[in-house]
């Protein structure tokens, strides 16, 4: 019975230890693997995490003065084939683009190839700088805009595309072995607008154009008048280009679907020598859910061996 007793009195104070331990931690503090709570000093030691094989440079944009960031994943081979030149993919809308895209480069069969994403421009919401940089044309009553103030920053596509020109495609040649003879830019939504623009505009900037969803809408759909423009003084658009869009992308305001595929007719009834294209309708999915799908068949598209 002493026995008995004398057990129960060492749960108890274990017991008891144990809730005074846990009523010590505030709400906020940090934890390690011990369940121990760790000081701020320690804290700051954490690391957060990182992609792999990426690196991230600053840039400024000689043309708008703009600060930008550049994620870069270069493929496995990079380090061991010290004389190959890879060819590049270019993204948008990075801050998802580029991890989701790293990931998927490890999964597909394809040649290897340079991932470069360009951040949206340090110190301005994703709403204003995508708005800006993406967008042909200044719209700034456009109804499915974004914010007041970023419609209003609207229309300066041709300033970013010079940053492409003068800026990213120097630096990428000066700091690693690009093939510049295969870039592949990649565009959805505002991003797939910008694609169609620059493919209408300056298709010799790249090789290959990756669109989906665009928003073909935008400004009373502008890009028809950019395409008529260069219909009249071109016979020739030396470019392989690949639509593609959720089914689901139909609503109220405008069918994206038709849309699309009506500007990819546009594109085919002009005959251009030297441009392919390939379109896609992915069933069951709609504006938010569909860019997975859209660059992974992008990228087989773009880059299989």
């Amino acid at each position: 019975m002493n026995k008995f007793l004398s057990i129960l009195s060492i749960v108890i104070i274990t017991m008891s230890c144990n809730s005074g331990n846990q009523k010590n931690k505030a709400i906020g503090d940090k934890i390690n693997n011990s369940n121990e709570v760790i000081s701020d000093n320690e804290a700051t030691k954490l690391t957060s995490f990182e992609i792999k094989g990426t690196e991230v440079h600053q840039i400024q944009s000689t043309t708008n003065q703009k600060q930008y960031e550049l994620y870069v994943k270069l493929p496995k081979s990079y380090t061991s084939s010290s004389d190959k030149e890879y060819p590049i993919l270019v993204l948008t809308d990075s801050d998802y683009a580029f991890p989701l895209v790293t990931s998927i480069s490890r999964r597909v069969k394809t040649e290897e190839f340079i991932i470069v994403g360009i951040s949206y421009s340090k110190g301005d919401s994703p709403g204003v700088s995508r708005t800006r940089d993406y967008m042909p044309t200044n719209s700034p009553n456009e109804e499915r805009g974004h914010s007041k103030e970023s419609r209003l920053a609207s229309g300066k596509a041709d300033d970013f595309i010079a940053f492409i020109k003068k800026d990213v495609f120097p630096f990428l040649e000066n700091t690693y072995r690009i093939n510049m003879s295969k870039k592949v830019f990649s565009g959805h939504s505002f991003g797939g607008l910008l694609a169609s623009y620059i493919l209408v505009t300056t298709p010799n900037l790249f090789e290959y154009y990756l669109i989906g969803s665009p928003s073909f809408w935008y400004d009373n759909y502008c890009i028809n008048n950019f395409e008529e423009k260069y219909s009249k003084a071109n016979t020739n658009l030396r470019a392989n280009v690949f639509f593609s869009i959720g089914e689901k992308e139909k609503n109220n305001n405008s069918d994206m679907v038709s849309e699309m595929l009506d500007f990819e007719q546009r594109l085919l009834s002009r005959n251009y020598s030297g441009l392919k294209i390939k379109s896609s309708i992915i069933p069951d999915e709609d504006h938010l859910t569909v860019y997975p799908s859209f660059i992974t068949k992008g990228i087989l598209f773009a880059f299989e061996k």
